[in-house]
């Protein structure tokens, strides 16, 4: 698959002005959207990597086949991604005594509160390639596959893999749908300094009045997508930018989308 992508950058001011204009112009409310960010660094070199492990029992089909493509390349970052909710942020551990199995399962305690269970997190990976160099189109476009994967600890299996966890970090925001286009309006949220940086993904979220975001200044970043299965088809693939630049021009008077620097776009582990 191909991504052709345009980005925007929007001052904290202009914040809810562009969710009211979006909202607008697609006809729907925003989808709220928060995920757990995990970075890993490829560690062993292309063609070592062996994906018949346990923990990939629950990936299947076509999903472990763009999985083992996707880890049997070149030598790159990867994000593995998990959507969690506004009640996971601050919630109460699940219980370790087996009586309260029940409850931690549903994801609340006995007397109603929520619980955040990591056991239980969804995943999916990730892999973005670096944009493609020397292209006439004013898009930035870029190699992209995604797999599901197990649920609970990710760390055995993608060091299995040859992976190793780097860092962690939180994502937030709102998606619009215009057509084919996918509008994801967002921040990038920074964990509280606990000094040391964890080495492991944490097993419980701290509130998110509690997280910073990364810009100092607060604003956020539009990206506007486009996902075109067959990269080799010019025609698609002349649809798809021509569909971006007509999102420019009806958003130009609020934000200005332009084409991503290709290499802070960079996924190579060096």
């Amino acid at each position: 698959m191909h991504e052709l992508l345009l980005f925007a950058s929007v001052p904290a001011h202009q914040h809810h002005e562009l969710l009211q204009q979006l909202a607008g112009l697609t006809a729907m409310q925003p989808r709220h959207r928060l995920e757990r960010r995990l970075v890993f660094k490829a560690f062993r070199k292309p063609g070592l990597v062996n994906t018949h492990v346990g923990a990939t029992q629950d990936v299947q089909g076509p999903d472990m086949q763009r999985l083992n493509k996707m880890l049997n390349g070149g030598m790159f970052y990867t994000q593995v991604i998990g959507p969690v909710s506004e009640e996971d942020l601050g919630a109460n551990p699940p219980p370790t005594s087996l009586g309260d199995t029940d409850a931690s399962m549903a994801g609340t305690d006995e007397d109603g509160g929520h619980r955040y269970s990591y056991d239980h997190q969804a995943w999916r990976l990730e892999f973005r390639d670096i944009p493609e160099a020397g292209t006439r189109s004013a898009v930035t476009t870029r190699l992209t596959a995604s797999a599901g994967l197990p649920k609970g600890d990710i760390v055995t299996p993608m060091n299995a893999w040859g992976y190793r966890y780097v860092t962690e970090y939180m994502v937030e925001g709102d998606i619009f749908i215009l057509n084919d286009i996918v509008i994801f309006l967002q921040r990038v949220l920074q964990y509280p300094s606990e000094g040391q940086e964890p080495h492991e993904p944490r097993r419980q979220l701290p509130p998110l009045q509690q997280m910073t975001s990364l810009d100092r200044t607060g604003s956020y970043v539009l990206q506007a997508s486009i996902t075109v299965q067959d990269g080799g088809n010019q025609e698609m693939m002349k649809t798809a930018s021509q569909h971006l630049f007509g999102l420019r021009e009806q958003l130009k008077s609020a934000v200005r989308l332009e084409q991503a620097d290709r290499l802070s776009l960079d996924t190579r582990a060096k």
